[in-house]
């Protein structure tokens, strides 16, 4: 199993009710009276629409208000006090807006989500304002967009961890990068489109070619193999650090370092006290028992073909170049969890 310890990283009774542009506080707010008060926000402060058009706007906002506290009863209930707040209950009432308008089964999942994130965030701090934000733009943004950006998360601003072999690799693509693949936006009109709606930025550099990026954050998991005479050969002397070494992942009939990557390999090292002048010949040895990157390309397409596309957007399109915004990172996470019912912690990324 390589190591991979870098751990850094990607009312009702009793209420008081206070009048400010139709956004009502109410203190001591339990689940049983929750649902008749968020309708009612949502009722005073929507546009006046005709009968049969007000009817399907009330259905669609009880529907999401009920979705919407059902997750959050299951994933923080305590979250609920929040909305005695004016910015809480402003931001429901912009997911039950938005929902009411459309309709839109993705969207109303991709909501919800964004405003249990938010209902957690009891400071005001730049997480909560971005997801203030977030709720406001992902309405106005396409399936096809959504995933794009969850892809720019990825790929270009996420590592993932724990992982010891090739397989566990292939099963992380699987299901963090094959769902989102087939919808990767190739044209130039979508990233400015999405530039526009502060999702991001096209930037004047790129990324870097994707082979390359993943040779770097998982170098391991890529050795072709390096044989105990060749390791003997550049350390000038037996090797004293046996733990330095593995059977490599792809020949078990060589070596390889047992490490993820450079920056692991050198804790390792300093942990095992390795002279000074030994470290850069371990770090040869990594070097030259890696894999170059169009093997690495090679080797990644055939266990996935999803990648066969991927590679070709990225090489040729303004993918590379489209930097996320902190806004454009929440929404692709809230679509990421979507899809995956995988989460991750925002404030690694927006603090």
């Amino acid at each position: 199993m390589i190591k991979d310890n870098n751990k850094k990283q990607e009312g009702g009774d009793g209420s008081s009710n206070v009048q400010a542009e139709n956004v009502n506080v109410y203190n001591g707010i339990t689940y049983s009276d929750a649902k008749e008060i968020f309708q009612d926000l949502f009722e005073n402060n929507f546009l006046k629409l005709k009968s049969e058009a007000a009817n399907v706007a009330q259905e669609r906002a009880e529907h999401i208000t009920e979705k919407f506290l059902g997750k959050l009863k299951q994933e923080s209930p305590d979250s609920l006090n929040e909305f005695e707040k004016p910015a809480m209950q402003d931001a429901l009432f912009t997911v039950q807006k938005e929902y009411a308008k459309s309709g839109d089964e993705n969207l109303e999942e991709l909501l919800i989500d964004i405003l249990v994130d938010r209902s957690k965030t009891q400071e005001r701090n730049m997480l909560q304002l971005v997801l203030d934000e977030s709720l406001k733009i992902a309405p106005f943004l396409t399936v096809e967009q959504l995933d794009t950006l969850t892809l720019g998360f990825i790929l270009n601003r996420t590592k993932w961890r724990n992982i010891g072999n090739f397989k566990e690799f292939q099963q992380r693509i699987e299901e963090d990068v094959s769902p989102f693949a087939e919808n990767i936006l190739t044209e130039y009109k979508h990233y400015n489109y999405l530039e526009f709606q502060r999702c991001g930025q096209i930037r004047t550099g790129n990324f870097g070619k994707l082979e390359n990026n993943f040779v770097k954050r998982y170098k391991g998991i890529f050795s072709k193999g390096i044989t105990i005479e060749e390791i003997e050969t550049i350390l000038g002397e037996p090797n004293v650090f046996p733990s330095l070494l593995m059977p490599c992942l792809h020949n078990q009939s060589l070596l390889q370092i047992s490490t993820m990557d450079d920056e692991v390999l050198d804790q390792e090292m300093e942990k095992l006290k390795v002279p000074q002048e030994a470290k850069p010949k371990f770090k040869k040895i990594f070097n030259q028992s890696t894999m170059n990157a169009a093997d690495v390309k090679s080797l990644i397409i055939k266990s996935n073909p999803c990648f066969e596309k991927l590679f070709e957007v990225i090489d040729s399109s303004m993918f590379n170049r489209f930097e996320l915004s902190s806004v454009g990172i929440a929404i692709a996470h809230a679509n990421f969890r979507r899809r995956t019912g995988k989460t991750m912690d925002l404030s690694i990324w927006i603090n």
